[in-house]
């Protein structure tokens, strides 16, 4: 057969996985079912263009996750509108009653003396020194491994924010190492997060055999996998290190906790950070702290992957994703119309006279056409991948 073009599919070399499906007269050897057409085929179209697949979630539905985003971050906004703005508002009128309490008691001192001095306190905070008691013995936030700290914090984005670049020299540095820094540390988490889910899945897989023994559905262990995963890495990199932090920084465990969280998930407040108190630490301290926030983001990148599959999967909209197989090759499309299905392997591109007929997919995954060989003596029998 030729294309629709007129011509003849290019003569390029083939492969062929079951070489024994492609003899019409090799049933008897094989014992695998063939495929067969009661009538010709019909020509319905006529060329693919390239060897890829292409996935296109439609317009609709991506309005209606932008939508639901919105809707979720107008939700976020009104919930801590709620929580923290009377907070907010107690300390400004605390602070002002404090100021004008504070010049009346200290004649001396006026209101703009007085805002000069807030403002060198503000700016030494922002700078990380923290200006209580006797500064001049306070542990520098630039040592050697707070510097190591803050670089990984810039390479990882979670960005603290307690302490930052002030000279022109620091920020063009702080520029160029992020914008390299950063696609490096993501092949290594990707490369970390690549072995850390072997390690849970051999683990996982002990779990699993252990309930097909017990004649469990596959469905109620792919469950009871997912929370033991969960759990398990929770304890490992949420609770043990939150109760590390407690006892080294003085925090209540909820802080910890919540500074824990806030780290792994890169938001990086930098309310609470890790070696950021003005107590003398171990010199391998912040390293440390630094190598647990890689394995931990691994970690919950896993998590919150399998989150959004989890999403995917519920949403019925996403459904809707097209998906277009095309072929490097002049082909022909034949209807359906298949009796039987034989589980082999064929690839492309193959030589003429044979003539590909190419498979065409439905968005639920049921085929439309099937990808079959034409034998080269036979117009009734075709084989199917």
């Amino acid at each position: 057969p030729l294309a629709a073009s007129g011509r003849p599919p290019p003569s390029f070399p083939v492969q062929v996985a079951a070489p024994d499906l492609l003899d019409p007269k090799s049933t008897a050897q094989n014992s695998k079912p063939r495929l067969s057409f009661s009538t010709k085929p019909t020509v319905l179209a006529s060329r693919v263009e390239s060897d890829t697949t292409i996935n296109v979630m439609k317009w609709k539905t991506v309005s209606t996750i932008f939508l639901v985003v919105v809707l979720y971050l107008v939700i976020g906004a009104t919930v801590f509108k709620a929580l923290e703005q009377p907070h907010e508002i107690s300390q400004r009128t605390t602070i002002v009653i404090q100021k004008q309490t504070f010049i009346s008691q200290h004649s001396c001192v006026n209101s703009t003396e007085l805002d000069e001095l807030i403002q060198q306190i503000v700016a030494a905070i922002n700078a990380g020194i923290i200006p209580l008691g006797n500064t001049s013995n306070q542990i520098s936030h630039w040592d050697l491994g707070s510097s190591f700290f803050f670089a990984g914090t810039v390479i990882t984005t979670i960005g603290f924010g307690n302490i930052s670049p002030r000279t022109e020299g620091g920020k063009i540095f702080c520029i160029i190492y992020a914008l390299l820094g950063i696609p490096l540390f993501g092949f290594l988490l990707a490369g970390v997060g690549d072995q850390l889910g072997t390690i849970f899945g051999k683990g996982i897989a002990k779990v699993e055999d252990t309930f097909i023994k017990w004649n469990v559905s596959q469905t109620k262990i792919r469950i009871i996998s997912t929370i033991i995963f969960i759990l398990f890495g929770c304890v490992l990199f949420v609770a043990l290190p939150a109760i590390i932090f407690k006892h080294i920084e003085g925090w209540s465990a909820l802080d910890a906790i919540y500074f824990v969280v806030i780290t792994l998930t890169t938001i990086g407040f930098g309310d609470y950070v890790a070696g950021g108190s003005d107590i003398e630490y171990l010199d391998f301290y912040k390293p440390v702290v630094w190598f647990w926030i890689l394995v931990g983001l691994a970690y919950f990148a896993a998590v919150l992957s399998m989150i959004g599959d989890w999403l995917r999967v519920i949403s019925k909209k996403t459904k809707e994703e097209v998906r277009i197989k095309e072929y490097s090759l002049w082909c022909t499309f034949y209807p359906c119309g298949l009796t039987h299905f034989i589980a082999g392997s064929l690839y492309l591109p193959l030589p003429f006279p044979h003539c590909a007929h190419v498979l065409a997919p439905l968005p639920s995954g049921n085929p439309q056409f099937v990808l079959c060989i034409y034998g080269p003596d036979s117009d009734k029998h075709l084989f199917c991948k």
